[in-house]
């Protein structure tokens, strides 16, 4: 079962997964990175395509599940506490010389978030087990909400970007 690192295991297998399939762009992997808004350069050197955790909350659906029962060597079973599953928020920002290349850039990134809507636990880490994964779903934002975001993280002006949801990270409990 996915711990307590399952958030950064996901920013990561995203990273991954965008470095792997833009690789023919002129664009290189170390040019895709997870990035904190506060440490972002100002100006950010182009090319990048930079993905950006904002927000995570715990997903509404999945809320107060019940105690588990675990299989334990010898036959035994056990009683956990379920997983909390939390809900991520991406936003991923292409920066190029021009707009018509962050816009191609904006595109490849959404045909390959179209073509793989779920990381499968082996892209994710040892950690997850089999049949565990998290589904990536593109986010509508209005512009209102995405103009706020923007000026609440400190920039000057608003850029196009793309926001993202990875549903259903768990993170296991100690707990018995």
């Amino acid at each position: 079962m996915a711990d307590a690192h399952a958030i950064f295991e996901t920013s990561r297998a995203l990273q991954r997964l965008l470095q792997e399939e833009l690789s023919v762009l002129p664009i290189s992997a170390s040019q895709i990175r997870v990035e904190s808004l506060d440490l972002l350069p100002d100006p950010v050197p182009p090319p990048r395509i930079t993905i950006f955790l904002f927000n995570l909350q715990e997903n509404p659906y999945l809320m107060n599940q019940p105690p588990v029962t675990r299989a334990r060597p010898a036959g035994q079973a056990e009683i956990v506490q379920p997983p909390l599953a939390i809900d991520l928020d991406y936003m991923i920002c292409a920066w190029a010389a021009t707009a018509d290349e962050e816009q191609q850039l904006l595109g490849d990134v959404l045909r390959v978030l179209n073509d793989a809507p779920t990381i499968a636990a082996p892209q994710l880490g040892p950690a997850w087990e089999r049949g565990e994964a998290v589904e990536l779903a593109l986010v509508n934002l209005p512009i209102e909400e995405q103009v706020r975001l923007w000026s609440a993280f400190g920039f000057k002006r608003f850029k196009l970007a793309l926001y993202y949801r990875a549903r259903s990270v768990p993170i296991a409990s100690r707990r018995a």
